[in-house]
């Protein structure tokens, strides 16, 4: 067993089956040593969409709950592609937050994706980090991440 899978059962973590996209994109692209994965959004493994507009109907718990959601499946797409064994290091994650005007505290929420890569990855899920609010995010979700990531071979 990998360090990844032991991490992944030690956290009583099973990643989502996910399906192609729906739309005409790719879920994730290749080029070179770098994984460019699509927006994934707070969809759970059952098919629900995580929904709710931060400062608003939703918390911040629930953001964080709704963000490590969207980042199961980001790493889902990753171990589709190459495998979470192949993971060099996460680069980049970009993050989006449903937020009312008045909402200010996105890093909190957006935290809940960060620890989950770091707790799944170790030290290859650390990464640099934009976590910006939205009006609105696609199939009305409350969270959105996309991310760069160094790959081995």
């Amino acid at each position: 067993m990998t360090d990844v899978q032991e991490r992944l059962t030690a956290l009583s973590i099973e990643l989502p089956v996910l399906g192609a996209p729906r739309y005409a994109y790719e879920a994730t692209s290749r080029w070179g040593d770098l994984l460019f994965v699509s927006g994934q959004i707070s969809r759970t493994a059952s098919g629900e969409i995580l929904r709710g507009c931060l400062g608003a109907d939703a918390t911040v718990a629930d953001g964080v709950t709704a963000a490590r959601t969207a980042a199961l499946n980001l790493l889902a797409r990753v171990d589709d592609a190459v495998g979470l064994d192949n993971v060099e290091r996460i680069l980049k994650l970009n993050a989006w937050a449903t937020s009312s005007p008045t909402f200010v505290d996105q890093p909190s929420v957006i935290d809940g994706a960060s620890r989950l890569l770091l707790d799944v990855l170790g030290d290859a899920g650390r990464h640099a980090r934009t976590a910006l609010p939205a009006h609105v995010l696609p199939q009305g979700a409350l969270v959105e991440l996309d991310a760069t990531i160094a790959i081995r071979g």
